[in-house]
């Protein structure tokens, strides 16, 4: 497969270059690129579908975990056997009892929590200036 226009190697390339400290390094010229662009991909399905900031960055956080998860119009699916539907809340997973619900449910327990201490972390930090102010004068 020639490369196209502007680049030096296609996608599937076999490469191999030697580093400053004389390393060999090869592999296949793919994997990267390839998930670069299904994430933009993903992303930009998710914008046009007019899915909510949380679910974009909750199918963000899942998809760190689990790679097997799409856009299914508003609707996340992972592994094909979970859905989470908007508000994506941990109530909002749905699919059969079993090993693959409780592991997406915690995940997106986790993600929720996480977002929540951000955000105190950051009324923190934007009321410590206003502390010092009020110490200083």
């Amino acid at each position: 497969m020639a490369a196209p226009p502007g680049e030096y190697f296609s996608v599937g390339s076999q490469v191999s270059c030697r580093t400053c400290q004389e390393q060999r390094l090869q592999g296949e010229l793919a994997s990267k690129a390839r998930t670069e662009k299904e994430e933009k991909l993903s992303q930009a399905y998710a914008i046009s579908a007019g899915v909510s900031l949380e679910g974009q960055q909750l199918f963000q956080t899942i998809h760190k975990t689990i790679k097997d998860c799409k856009w299914q119009e508003k609707n996340i699916v992972v592994m094909e056997e979970v859905v989470i539907t908007p508000p994506y809340q941990v109530e909002n997973c749905k699919g059969k009892e079993g090993s693959a619900l409780s592991h997406v449910r915690k995940i997106v327990e986790k993600h929720f929590r996480d977002v929540e201490s951000q955000k105190i972390m950051q009324r923190s930090q934007a009321q410590q200036p206003q502390k010092e102010a009020a110490l200083s004068s």
